[in-house]
Formats: C-alpha cells, sequence, structure tokens
C-alpha cells in the first residue's frame, strides 16, 4: 500500500503507553479528551482521532488490555511510546530511538546456569514467543532504529546485564515492548514504536535516572510528528 493512500485510511490511531506519566504530556495536548474507561481515552491530536491506551507495567497486562481494546475497538494503525534504558554507551540520555527488533528476553529455562529458549529445548512455540519479533515496516524518521530486550523483572546486577548482552546483543531495554509487537502481529495490526532513554542500564543507581526529560522527549515527538509516523 502507498503511504498516501495509508494516511488516508488511518481513521483511528490507537497510541499505548505502559503508564499514564509516560503520555501525560499528549493526553494534556489532546482535544475533547474522553475517558472511555479507567484505562483508555479518546479525542483528536493534530487533527486525527486517537485512542489513549494505559496498558499498564509488563507483558502480561500489555498483552492482555492491548488484545482486549483490539477485539472491542479495531484500530488502523499503533503507535507504542514511553521511557526506556540504554546499553549503548552512544544512545544518550533523553534521546527517543525507535525500536524496530525486539524479544521477550526471560522467557526460556534456567538449565543449571545456563539460559535457554523455548525453541533450544524443543518446546512448541510460534516464531514471535521464542524468538526475534521484527516491525515488518518499520516508518521513515531521523530517530536511530534499535534492537530492545522485554524482561518482566529490570535489569541492575552487572552479572544480569553482562548475561543479556552476551545473548541478545541489546540497545535498549523495556518491560512491555516485545508483548506490544507480539500483539500487533498477531493483529496484523501496522504499528511503530517510540521509546526515549530516561538511564542506563547499569547496576541499579535511580540517582542517575532522567525519567522527566524522556518522558518529555518521546511525547515532543508524538505531538510534532504523529502524522509523519503514520
Amino acid at each position: 500500500m502507498q503511504i498516501e493512500n495509508r494516511k488516508s485510511e488511518i481513521k483511528n490511531c490507537l497510541i499505548v503507553s505502559a503508564t499514564e506519566a509516560e503520555c501525560e504530556p499528549t493526553l494534556k495536548k489532546m482535544c475533547g479528551l474522553t475517558a472511555i474507561s479507567p484505562h483508555l481515552f479518546s479525542g483528536t491530536l493534530q487533527g486525527q482521532y486517537v485512542e489513549v491506551l494505559i496498558s499498564g507495567i509488563g507483558s502480561v497486562s500489555t498483552t492482555f488490555r492491548l488484545t482486549q481494546t483490539l477485539l472491542q475497538r479495531p484500530c488502523d494503525y499503533a503507535i507504542s511510546i514511553g521511557i526506556a534504558g540504554s546499553y549503548a554507551e552512544d544512545v544518550d540520555i533523553g534521546e527517543t530511538v525507535q525500536i524496530t527488533r525486539d524479544c521477550f528476553a526471560d522467557l526460556g529455562i534456567d538449565d543449571n546456569g545456563v539460559f535457554r529458549n523455548l525453541r533450544d529445548e524443543g518446546l512448541v512455540c510460534d516464531d514471535f514467543d521464542c524468538g526475534i519479533i521484527i516491525n515488518p515496516s518499520p516508518v521513515a524518521s531521523a530517530h536511530r532504529h534499535v534492537c530492545g530486550v522485554t524482561v518482566q523483572t529490570t535489569s541492575g546486577s552487572r552479572q544480569r546485564i553482562d548475561e543479556l548482552v552476551e545473548r541478545y546483543q541489546p540497545q535498549v531495554e523495556t518491560m512491555e515492548n516485545a508483548a506490544f509487537f507480539y500483539v500487533c502481529r498477531k493483529m496484523q495490526v501496522p504499528f511503530v514504536s517510540f521509546r526515549a532513554i530516561s538511564n542506563r542500564v547499569e547496576p541499579r543507581n535511580k540517582k542517575n535516572w532522567q525519567t522527566a526529560t524522556a518522558i518529555q522527549s518521546v511525547n515532543n515527538q508524538i505531538l510534532t510528528n504523529m502524522r509523519k509516523f503514520m
């Protein structure tokens, strides 16, 4: 489908964020903001009708709420926004990146200290739940494309960080992004994911985090460029 035609066909865009704080600047700029439910809001942004889903933190909540929403209120396009930790020294704090590849990094088996994913063990799984999930149609933007890992427990020890780096060579870490990718691909909804870096993935030290800066950064991209990303 040509980009021009795709844009003209997008009548309902869904913005997904793990917490309300991560998308608050966008919510404040929406015209006619209406609460459809405690976790779902609607309004217009840059003349485009949008709905905003607060998915909750982690893959379980994200998978449930996003699937439930798409079944009840189908959308034409989904945009994920939020914050992330960075493994890469050349990805700056506050920088907004586009995640184009992700995986469920800790879904597997601990075999006496050796991690094995489900495919390694010959267990039944599809291409998405134990491998790299790729966005087949990333959008053209100035934001660097990065590879992410999605975890259920944020990485805050040197041993854990080193294990994930050796296994996946990730650039960023989140607790929801692979779930967003998984549901969108299963439901055949075109999507894009933007995250801004709030902290380095390092032995936990919240004094170094710049969460407010990251939130403003990623929301600024949506508020100024949303129509381009679609």
